[in-house]
Protein backbone atom coordinates (compact mmCIF):
# COMPACT_ATOMS: atom_id res chain seq x y z
CA UNK A 1 0.00 0.00 0.00
CA UNK A 2 1.29 3.35 -0.55
CA UNK A 3 0.37 6.87 -1.35
CA UNK A 4 -0.37 8.69 -4.19
CA UNK A 5 1.50 11.72 -5.21
CA UNK A 6 1.65 11.48 -8.69
CA UNK A 7 -1.04 9.54 -10.96
CA UNK A 8 -0.51 5.70 -10.98
CA UNK A 9 -0.31 4.99 -14.48
CA UNK A 10 0.09 1.34 -13.79
CA UNK A 11 -3.57 1.05 -11.56
CA UNK A 12 -5.23 3.39 -14.06
CA UNK A 13 -4.40 1.12 -16.94
CA UNK A 14 -5.46 -2.08 -15.22
CA UNK A 15 -8.44 -0.57 -14.60
CA UNK A 16 -9.42 0.29 -18.09
CA UNK A 17 -8.33 -3.63 -18.30
CA UNK A 18 -10.59 -4.59 -15.55
CA UNK A 19 -13.47 -2.26 -17.48
CA UNK A 20 -12.89 -4.55 -20.57
CA UNK A 21 -13.20 -7.83 -19.21
CA UNK A 22 -16.38 -7.01 -17.31
CA UNK A 23 -17.90 -5.29 -20.19
CA UNK A 24 -16.68 -8.07 -22.71
CA UNK A 25 -18.71 -10.82 -20.90
CA UNK A 26 -21.71 -8.38 -20.59
CA UNK A 27 -21.57 -8.06 -24.75
CA UNK A 28 -20.64 -11.35 -25.69
CA UNK A 29 -23.35 -13.29 -23.86
CA UNK A 30 -26.37 -10.62 -24.67
CA UNK A 31 -25.49 -11.49 -28.21
CA UNK A 32 -26.19 -15.69 -27.98
CA UNK A 33 -28.51 -16.40 -24.83
CA UNK A 34 -31.99 -16.18 -26.40
CA UNK A 35 -30.50 -18.53 -29.17
CA UNK A 36 -29.17 -21.00 -27.15
CA UNK A 37 -31.88 -20.96 -24.51
CA UNK A 38 -34.01 -22.18 -27.91
CA UNK A 39 -31.54 -24.42 -29.08
CA UNK A 40 -31.86 -26.34 -25.60
CA UNK A 41 -35.29 -26.27 -25.18
CA UNK A 42 -37.35 -25.20 -28.03
CA UNK A 43 -39.99 -24.08 -25.96
CA UNK A 44 -38.49 -21.41 -24.20
CA UNK A 45 -40.00 -17.75 -25.32
CA UNK A 46 -39.26 -14.47 -25.25
CA UNK A 47 -40.74 -14.07 -21.50
CA UNK A 48 -37.89 -17.05 -20.37
CA UNK A 49 -35.04 -14.91 -21.80
CA UNK A 50 -36.48 -11.85 -20.43
CA UNK A 51 -36.66 -13.25 -16.72
CA UNK A 52 -32.87 -14.52 -17.60
CA UNK A 53 -31.77 -11.31 -18.51
CA UNK A 54 -33.75 -9.65 -15.44
CA UNK A 55 -31.50 -11.99 -13.07
CA UNK A 56 -28.68 -10.60 -14.22
CA UNK A 57 -29.79 -7.23 -13.69
CA UNK A 58 -30.57 -8.30 -10.13
CA UNK A 59 -27.45 -10.02 -9.47
CA UNK A 60 -25.84 -6.86 -10.69
CA UNK A 61 -27.44 -4.74 -7.96
CA UNK A 62 -26.85 -7.11 -4.97
CA UNK A 63 -22.97 -7.41 -6.08
CA UNK A 64 -23.10 -3.74 -6.36
CA UNK A 65 -24.40 -3.26 -2.85
CA UNK A 66 -22.27 -6.16 -1.25
CA UNK A 67 -19.29 -4.66 -2.81
CA UNK A 68 -20.48 -1.20 -1.39
CA UNK A 69 -21.12 -2.58 1.75
CA UNK A 70 -17.36 -4.46 1.92
CA UNK A 71 -15.22 -1.81 1.02
CA UNK A 72 -16.81 0.90 2.71
CA UNK A 73 -15.92 -1.17 6.30
CA UNK A 74 -12.27 -1.90 5.11
CA UNK A 75 -11.36 0.30 2.21
CA UNK A 76 -9.60 -2.00 0.69
CA UNK A 77 -10.83 -3.47 -2.92
CA UNK A 78 -8.35 -6.42 -3.67
CA UNK A 79 -10.19 -9.06 -1.58
CA UNK A 80 -13.85 -7.98 -3.45
CA UNK A 81 -12.80 -7.61 -6.67
CA UNK A 82 -11.40 -11.45 -6.45
CA UNK A 83 -14.62 -12.53 -5.01
CA UNK A 84 -16.19 -10.78 -8.65
CA UNK A 85 -13.57 -12.68 -11.00
CA UNK A 86 -14.27 -15.76 -9.05
CA UNK A 87 -18.32 -15.00 -9.53
CA UNK A 88 -18.29 -14.75 -13.25
CA UNK A 89 -15.53 -17.81 -13.37
CA UNK A 90 -17.97 -19.68 -11.76
CA UNK A 91 -20.86 -18.45 -13.95
CA UNK A 92 -19.21 -19.63 -17.10
CA UNK A 93 -17.96 -22.61 -15.50
CA UNK A 94 -21.44 -23.78 -15.59
CA UNK A 95 -22.44 -22.69 -18.70
CA UNK A 96 -20.23 -24.68 -20.28
CA UNK A 97 -22.58 -27.45 -18.73
CA UNK A 98 -25.28 -26.17 -20.21
CA UNK A 99 -25.51 -28.53 -23.06
CA UNK A 100 -26.00 -31.65 -20.39
CA UNK A 101 -28.73 -29.93 -18.08
CA UNK A 102 -32.14 -32.02 -18.82
CA UNK A 103 -34.42 -30.04 -21.28
CA UNK A 104 -37.37 -28.98 -18.78
CA UNK A 105 -33.92 -27.30 -16.19
CA UNK A 106 -32.43 -25.08 -19.36
CA UNK A 107 -34.01 -22.22 -18.67
CA UNK A 108 -33.53 -22.12 -14.75
CA UNK A 109 -29.80 -23.26 -15.06
CA UNK A 110 -29.35 -20.40 -17.36
CA UNK A 111 -31.10 -17.93 -15.16
CA UNK A 112 -28.47 -19.44 -12.26
CA UNK A 113 -25.67 -18.80 -14.25
CA UNK A 114 -26.86 -15.08 -15.09
CA UNK A 115 -27.42 -14.57 -11.77
CA UNK A 116 -23.92 -15.68 -10.78
CA UNK A 117 -22.30 -13.04 -13.65
CA UNK A 118 -24.85 -10.42 -12.65
CA UNK A 119 -23.20 -10.82 -8.89
CA UNK A 120 -19.92 -10.86 -10.45
CA UNK A 121 -20.24 -7.81 -12.89
CA UNK A 122 -21.76 -5.57 -10.07
CA UNK A 123 -19.13 -6.69 -7.68
CA UNK A 124 -16.44 -5.25 -9.82
CA UNK A 125 -18.28 -2.09 -11.37
CA UNK A 126 -19.35 -1.25 -7.71
CA UNK A 127 -15.15 -2.19 -6.96
CA UNK A 128 -14.38 0.29 -9.72
CA UNK A 129 -16.70 2.78 -8.31
CA UNK A 130 -15.66 2.52 -4.15
CA UNK A 131 -12.01 1.80 -4.17
CA UNK A 132 -11.36 4.66 -1.81
CA UNK A 133 -14.81 4.02 0.03
CA UNK A 134 -16.57 6.94 -0.10
CA UNK A 135 -18.64 7.59 -3.61
CA UNK A 136 -20.67 5.56 -5.74
CA UNK A 137 -19.56 6.67 -9.34
CA UNK A 138 -17.17 5.08 -11.69
CA UNK A 139 -14.83 7.56 -11.74
CA UNK A 140 -13.56 7.03 -8.13
CA UNK A 141 -10.65 4.70 -8.48
CA UNK A 142 -9.13 6.79 -11.45
CA UNK A 143 -9.65 10.10 -9.31
CA UNK A 144 -8.00 8.53 -6.57
CA UNK A 145 -5.37 7.30 -8.62
CA UNK A 146 -4.76 10.10 -10.77
CA UNK A 147 -3.88 14.14 -10.06
CA UNK A 148 -6.08 16.20 -11.27
CA UNK A 149 -4.29 17.53 -14.66
CA UNK A 150 -4.15 13.69 -15.50
CA UNK A 151 -7.95 13.00 -14.94
CA UNK A 152 -8.96 13.62 -18.70
CA UNK A 153 -6.45 11.05 -19.75
CA UNK A 154 -7.14 8.13 -17.07
CA UNK A 155 -10.52 8.62 -17.83
CA UNK A 156 -10.26 8.04 -21.23
CA UNK A 157 -8.65 5.17 -20.63
CA UNK A 158 -11.77 3.80 -18.53
CA UNK A 159 -14.05 4.79 -21.11
CA UNK A 160 -11.88 3.55 -23.95
CA UNK A 161 -11.83 -0.29 -21.87
CA UNK A 162 -15.26 -0.06 -21.57
CA UNK A 163 -16.34 0.59 -25.19
CA UNK A 164 -13.82 -1.78 -26.90
CA UNK A 165 -15.11 -4.46 -24.78
CA UNK A 166 -18.67 -3.45 -25.75
CA UNK A 167 -17.39 -3.43 -29.63
CA UNK A 168 -15.19 -7.12 -29.08
CA UNK A 169 -17.98 -8.87 -27.64
CA UNK A 170 -20.05 -9.03 -30.89
CA UNK A 171 -17.35 -9.03 -33.26
CA UNK A 172 -15.49 -12.13 -31.39
CA UNK A 173 -18.88 -13.90 -31.85
CA UNK A 174 -18.76 -13.64 -35.00
CA UNK A 175 -15.58 -15.53 -35.16
CA UNK A 176 -17.03 -18.15 -32.75
CA UNK A 177 -20.08 -19.22 -35.32
CA UNK A 178 -17.99 -20.98 -37.74
CA UNK A 179 -17.57 -23.38 -34.64
CA UNK A 180 -21.49 -24.79 -35.47
CA UNK A 181 -23.36 -26.41 -33.15
CA UNK A 182 -20.98 -29.28 -32.66
CA UNK A 183 -17.80 -27.39 -32.80
CA UNK A 184 -14.33 -28.61 -30.92
CA UNK A 185 -14.04 -31.39 -28.39
CA UNK A 186 -12.20 -30.12 -25.58
CA UNK A 187 -12.18 -32.91 -22.84
CA UNK A 188 -14.43 -35.68 -21.43
CA UNK A 189 -18.40 -35.10 -22.81
CA UNK A 190 -17.64 -31.00 -23.54
CA UNK A 191 -17.31 -29.71 -26.74
CA UNK A 192 -16.94 -26.01 -27.69
CA UNK A 193 -19.01 -24.63 -29.90
CA UNK A 194 -20.75 -21.50 -31.21
CA UNK A 195 -23.01 -20.72 -28.29
CA UNK A 196 -20.34 -21.67 -25.24
CA UNK A 197 -17.52 -20.18 -26.74
CA UNK A 198 -18.21 -17.29 -25.34
CA UNK A 199 -18.01 -19.06 -21.34
CA UNK A 200 -14.62 -20.50 -22.51
CA UNK A 201 -13.01 -16.73 -23.87
CA UNK A 202 -14.59 -15.32 -20.59
CA UNK A 203 -12.96 -17.65 -18.36
CA UNK A 204 -9.73 -17.16 -19.63
CA UNK A 205 -10.03 -13.34 -19.63
CA UNK A 206 -11.20 -13.61 -15.54
CA UNK A 207 -8.45 -16.02 -15.43
CA UNK A 208 -5.79 -13.02 -16.23
CA UNK A 209 -7.74 -10.64 -14.14
CA UNK A 210 -6.72 -12.47 -10.80
CA UNK A 211 -3.19 -12.79 -11.94
CA UNK A 212 -3.03 -8.96 -12.77
CA UNK A 213 -4.90 -8.19 -9.84
CA UNK A 214 -1.86 -9.93 -7.49
CA UNK A 215 1.04 -8.96 -9.79
CA UNK A 216 -0.28 -5.51 -11.11
CA UNK A 217 -2.58 -4.02 -8.67
CA UNK A 218 -1.96 -2.02 -5.52
CA UNK A 219 -3.92 -0.42 -2.46
CA UNK A 220 -3.64 3.63 -1.53
CA UNK A 221 -3.60 5.17 1.71
CA UNK A 222 -6.45 7.24 2.82
CA UNK A 223 -4.93 10.52 4.21
CA UNK A 224 -7.16 12.11 6.74
CA UNK A 225 -10.72 12.73 6.34
CA UNK A 226 -12.20 12.02 3.09
CA UNK A 227 -12.38 14.19 0.73
CA UNK A 228 -16.57 13.77 0.23
CA UNK A 229 -17.44 15.15 3.10
CA UNK A 230 -19.48 18.19 3.24
CA UNK A 231 -18.64 21.26 5.35
CA UNK A 232 -21.32 22.99 7.41
CA UNK A 233 -19.63 26.22 5.38
CA UNK A 234 -19.92 24.12 2.10
CA UNK A 235 -23.51 23.72 2.43
CA UNK A 236 -24.17 27.31 3.14
CA UNK A 237 -22.23 28.91 0.18
CA UNK A 238 -24.73 26.91 -2.18
CA UNK A 239 -28.27 27.02 -3.14
CA UNK A 240 -30.31 23.78 -2.57
CA UNK A 241 -30.56 22.06 -5.95
CA UNK A 242 -33.38 22.20 -8.84
CA UNK A 243 -35.30 18.83 -7.50
CA UNK A 244 -36.91 19.20 -10.99
CA UNK A 245 -33.81 19.35 -12.98
CA UNK A 246 -32.56 16.21 -10.80
CA UNK A 247 -35.79 14.55 -11.78
CA UNK A 248 -35.27 15.16 -15.47
CA UNK A 249 -31.57 14.18 -16.03
CA UNK A 250 -32.17 10.61 -13.78
CA UNK A 251 -36.01 9.85 -15.72
CA UNK A 252 -33.76 10.95 -19.14
CA UNK A 253 -31.15 7.92 -17.53
CA UNK A 254 -34.09 6.02 -16.72
CA UNK A 255 -35.36 6.29 -20.42
CA UNK A 256 -32.48 5.95 -22.77
CA UNK A 257 -31.54 2.43 -20.66
CA UNK A 258 -34.97 0.91 -21.07
CA UNK A 259 -34.90 1.92 -24.60
CA UNK A 260 -31.29 0.08 -24.81
CA UNK A 261 -32.64 -3.09 -22.95
CA UNK A 262 -35.94 -3.23 -24.27
CA UNK A 263 -34.46 -3.72 -27.68
CA UNK A 264 -31.36 -4.98 -26.91
CA UNK A 265 -33.51 -8.17 -24.98
CA UNK A 266 -35.71 -8.38 -27.95
CA UNK A 267 -33.41 -8.41 -30.70
CA UNK A 268 -32.47 -11.61 -31.39
CA UNK A 269 -36.26 -13.19 -31.09
CA UNK A 270 -37.78 -9.81 -33.51
CA UNK A 271 -35.22 -10.52 -36.24
CA UNK A 272 -36.35 -14.08 -36.47
CA UNK A 273 -39.98 -12.90 -36.35
CA UNK A 274 -39.90 -10.23 -38.25
CA UNK A 275 -37.73 -11.18 -40.86
CA UNK A 276 -38.04 -14.47 -40.79
CA UNK A 277 -34.23 -15.62 -40.24
CA UNK A 278 -32.54 -18.92 -39.07
CA UNK A 279 -31.20 -18.81 -35.41
CA UNK A 280 -27.15 -18.54 -36.57
CA UNK A 281 -28.41 -15.39 -39.31
CA UNK A 282 -29.92 -13.33 -36.87
CA UNK A 283 -26.93 -13.75 -34.07
CA UNK A 284 -24.77 -12.93 -36.63
CA UNK A 285 -26.51 -9.98 -37.97
CA UNK A 286 -26.94 -8.87 -34.39
CA UNK A 287 -23.41 -9.04 -33.77
CA UNK A 288 -22.28 -6.98 -36.80
CA UNK A 289 -25.11 -4.25 -36.08
CA UNK A 290 -23.67 -4.13 -32.01
CA UNK A 291 -19.93 -4.14 -33.41
CA UNK A 292 -20.66 -1.32 -35.89
CA UNK A 293 -22.22 0.56 -33.35
CA UNK A 294 -19.51 0.00 -30.46
CA UNK A 295 -16.81 1.40 -32.94
CA UNK A 296 -19.19 4.12 -33.82
CA UNK A 297 -19.74 5.39 -29.94
CA UNK A 298 -15.82 4.56 -29.57
CA UNK A 299 -15.23 6.63 -32.37
CA UNK A 300 -17.25 9.63 -30.38
CA UNK A 301 -15.69 9.22 -27.02
CA UNK A 302 -12.44 9.85 -28.13
CA UNK A 303 -13.25 12.86 -29.91
CA UNK A 304 -15.20 13.73 -26.55
CA UNK A 305 -12.12 12.70 -24.82
CA UNK A 306 -9.16 14.59 -27.10
CA UNK A 307 -10.61 17.45 -28.40
CA UNK A 308 -12.99 20.64 -26.90
CA UNK A 309 -15.99 19.41 -28.65
CA UNK A 310 -17.44 18.19 -25.45
CA UNK A 311 -17.05 21.59 -23.70
CA UNK A 312 -18.78 23.22 -26.24
CA UNK A 313 -22.02 21.49 -26.60
CA UNK A 314 -25.11 22.81 -25.88
CA UNK A 315 -26.43 19.74 -23.28
CA UNK A 316 -29.84 21.03 -23.59
CA UNK A 317 -30.29 21.09 -27.14
CA UNK A 318 -28.23 17.51 -27.88
CA UNK A 319 -30.21 15.61 -25.20
CA UNK A 320 -33.42 16.99 -26.78
CA UNK A 321 -32.00 16.15 -30.31
CA UNK A 322 -30.94 12.96 -29.58
CA UNK A 323 -34.25 11.95 -27.80
CA UNK A 324 -35.90 12.83 -30.87
CA UNK A 325 -33.83 10.38 -33.10
CA UNK A 326 -34.74 7.63 -30.75
CA UNK A 327 -38.02 8.11 -31.19
CA UNK A 328 -37.94 8.87 -34.90
CA UNK A 329 -35.93 5.26 -34.97
CA UNK A 330 -39.11 3.68 -33.02
CA UNK A 331 -41.68 5.61 -35.26
CA UNK A 332 -39.53 4.17 -38.50
CA UNK A 333 -39.24 0.04 -37.27
CA UNK A 334 -43.25 0.34 -36.15
CA UNK A 335 -45.39 -2.15 -37.56
CA UNK A 336 -47.50 0.48 -39.10
CA UNK A 337 -51.13 -1.23 -40.50
CA UNK A 338 -50.41 0.65 -44.06
CA UNK A 339 -47.33 -1.44 -44.57
CA UNK A 340 -48.19 -3.95 -47.78
CA UNK A 341 -46.31 -7.01 -46.15
CA UNK A 342 -47.25 -9.14 -43.46
CA UNK A 343 -44.76 -11.44 -41.58
CA UNK A 344 -44.16 -15.10 -42.30
CA UNK A 345 -46.58 -16.96 -40.07
CA UNK A 346 -46.04 -20.97 -39.30
CA UNK A 347 -45.95 -22.85 -36.68
CA UNK A 348 -42.02 -23.55 -35.44
CA UNK A 349 -40.27 -20.37 -35.35
CA UNK A 350 -37.18 -21.49 -33.99
CA UNK A 351 -36.31 -21.82 -37.58
CA UNK A 352 -37.54 -18.27 -38.38
CA UNK A 353 -40.99 -16.57 -38.81
CA UNK A 354 -43.87 -15.97 -36.19
CA UNK A 355 -44.94 -19.05 -34.66
CA UNK A 356 -49.03 -19.04 -34.70
CA UNK A 357 -49.17 -22.01 -32.15
CA UNK A 358 -47.70 -19.74 -29.69
CA UNK A 359 -48.48 -16.00 -30.49
CA UNK A 360 -52.11 -15.53 -31.98
CA UNK A 361 -50.90 -11.85 -32.87
CA UNK A 362 -49.02 -13.37 -35.75
CA UNK A 363 -51.44 -12.81 -38.41
CA UNK A 364 -51.53 -10.34 -40.35
CA UNK A 365 -48.67 -8.39 -38.73
CA UNK A 366 -46.93 -5.93 -41.26
CA UNK A 367 -43.51 -6.31 -41.43
CA UNK A 368 -41.20 -3.76 -40.68
CA UNK A 369 -38.55 -2.35 -42.18
CA UNK A 370 -35.02 -4.01 -42.21
CA UNK A 371 -32.81 -1.75 -43.60
CA UNK A 372 -34.31 1.05 -40.78
CA UNK A 373 -34.09 -1.27 -38.24
CA UNK A 374 -30.02 -2.05 -38.25
CA UNK A 375 -29.01 1.39 -39.25
CA UNK A 376 -31.46 2.82 -37.28
CA UNK A 377 -29.70 1.08 -34.38
CA UNK A 378 -26.65 2.30 -35.20
CA UNK A 379 -27.09 6.16 -35.51
CA UNK A 380 -29.31 6.03 -31.99
CA UNK A 381 -26.99 3.48 -30.06
CA UNK A 382 -23.22 4.33 -31.55
CA UNK A 383 -24.52 7.96 -32.25
CA UNK A 384 -26.48 9.28 -29.70
CA UNK A 385 -26.15 7.64 -27.14
CA UNK A 386 -22.83 8.88 -26.49
CA UNK A 387 -24.18 12.48 -26.51
CA UNK A 388 -26.98 11.60 -24.02
CA UNK A 389 -24.29 9.89 -21.64
CA UNK A 390 -21.62 12.71 -21.78
CA UNK A 391 -24.64 15.74 -21.83
CA UNK A 392 -27.09 14.58 -19.43
CA UNK A 393 -24.38 12.95 -16.85
CA UNK A 394 -22.45 16.21 -17.14
CA UNK A 395 -25.05 18.27 -16.16
CA UNK A 396 -26.67 15.70 -13.62
CA UNK A 397 -22.77 16.27 -11.64
CA UNK A 398 -23.39 20.14 -12.34
CA UNK A 399 -26.71 20.61 -10.19
CA UNK A 400 -25.18 20.13 -6.86
CA UNK A 401 -22.47 21.10 -4.72
CA UNK A 402 -19.55 20.21 -6.56
CA UNK A 403 -17.82 18.39 -3.09
CA UNK A 404 -20.01 15.21 -1.90
CA UNK A 405 -22.17 14.23 -4.22
CA UNK A 406 -22.32 10.23 -3.09
CA UNK A 407 -26.00 10.60 -2.08
CA UNK A 408 -26.94 12.08 -5.35
CA UNK A 409 -24.82 10.12 -7.74
CA UNK A 410 -26.21 6.78 -5.83
CA UNK A 411 -29.87 7.76 -7.32
CA UNK A 412 -28.90 8.33 -10.91
CA UNK A 413 -26.84 4.82 -10.68
CA UNK A 414 -30.32 3.35 -9.78
CA UNK A 415 -32.48 5.05 -12.67
CA UNK A 416 -30.34 3.26 -14.63
CA UNK A 417 -30.19 -0.44 -12.74
CA UNK A 418 -34.21 -0.18 -12.48
CA UNK A 419 -34.22 0.05 -16.28
CA UNK A 420 -32.18 -2.59 -16.76
CA UNK A 421 -34.22 -4.78 -14.14
CA UNK A 422 -38.02 -3.76 -15.19
CA UNK A 423 -36.89 -3.72 -19.05
CA UNK A 424 -35.98 -7.29 -20.04
CA UNK A 425 -38.99 -8.33 -17.92
CA UNK A 426 -41.72 -6.51 -18.55
CA UNK A 427 -41.38 -5.54 -22.35
CA UNK A 428 -41.07 -9.57 -23.12
CA UNK A 429 -43.98 -9.97 -21.16
CA UNK A 430 -45.82 -7.11 -23.53
CA UNK A 431 -44.08 -8.91 -26.35
CA UNK A 432 -45.36 -12.48 -25.62
CA UNK A 433 -48.75 -11.09 -24.95
CA UNK A 434 -49.49 -8.73 -27.26
CA UNK A 435 -46.98 -7.95 -30.27
CA UNK A 436 -43.97 -5.61 -30.64
CA UNK A 437 -46.51 -3.43 -31.67
CA UNK A 438 -47.46 -2.03 -28.29
CA UNK A 439 -44.04 -2.40 -26.93
CA UNK A 440 -42.66 -0.10 -29.57
CA UNK A 441 -45.93 2.14 -28.77
CA UNK A 442 -44.67 1.86 -24.89
CA UNK A 443 -41.17 2.68 -25.92
CA UNK A 444 -42.53 5.87 -28.04
CA UNK A 445 -44.44 7.16 -25.06
CA UNK A 446 -41.25 7.21 -22.38
CA UNK A 447 -39.46 8.96 -25.12
CA UNK A 448 -41.56 11.47 -26.04
CA UNK A 449 -42.56 12.24 -22.42
CA UNK A 450 -39.48 12.78 -21.82
CA UNK A 451 -38.51 14.53 -24.21
CA UNK A 452 -41.02 17.52 -23.82
CA UNK A 453 -39.90 17.87 -20.23
CA UNK A 454 -36.23 19.25 -21.66
CA UNK A 455 -38.22 21.24 -23.78
CA UNK A 456 -40.99 22.63 -21.49
CA UNK A 457 -38.15 23.09 -18.63
CA UNK A 458 -35.21 24.12 -20.62
CA UNK A 459 -34.47 27.06 -18.60
CA UNK A 460 -34.43 25.09 -15.16
CA UNK A 461 -31.73 22.46 -16.76
CA UNK A 462 -28.44 24.64 -15.74
CA UNK A 463 -25.71 24.45 -13.89
CA UNK A 464 -25.83 24.99 -10.14
CA UNK A 465 -24.16 28.02 -9.27
CA UNK A 466 -23.26 29.04 -5.61
CA UNK A 467 -24.31 31.88 -3.67
CA UNK A 468 -22.89 34.96 -4.49
CA UNK A 469 -20.54 36.34 -1.13
CA UNK A 470 -21.58 39.50 0.44
CA UNK A 471 -19.50 42.31 -0.27
CA UNK A 472 -18.82 45.26 2.27
CA UNK A 473 -17.36 48.54 1.82
CA UNK A 474 -15.29 50.49 3.96
CA UNK A 475 -16.07 54.18 4.17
Amino acid sequence: MRIIIETSWDVVYLCGYFSLVVYFQYAIFTTIMYTYMTKLNPSVGPTTFGLAVTFHGIGHCLGALAAAWWTNKRYKARKPLLAGYLLMLLSNCLFLLADHVPMELTAPFIMLCRFLGGLGMGTNIQLNATTTGNTSTLRTTLTAHSMSDDRAKAMSVFIGGRALGLILGPGLQLIFLFFGDTGLHLFGPLYIHSHNAAAFISMILNISAIVALYTLYHEIERNGNSCSQRSIEDDENWPCPDKLAMFVCMLTRYCQNFTYYAIETLAPAFIMMMFNMERDAAVGIMSVVFFISGVFAITLYSTFIFSDIARKLNIGKVNTASLLIFSIYILATYQWPFIPKNVVVNTDGTHGGCDYSLYSWCLGLPKASQEFFYIGYIISFGGCVPFINVGDATLYSKLFNPVGQALEQSLYDVSQIFARVVAPVLCTAIYSSFGPQRVWELLFSQLFFVTALWIAFAHRMIPLRPKPRPVFYLE
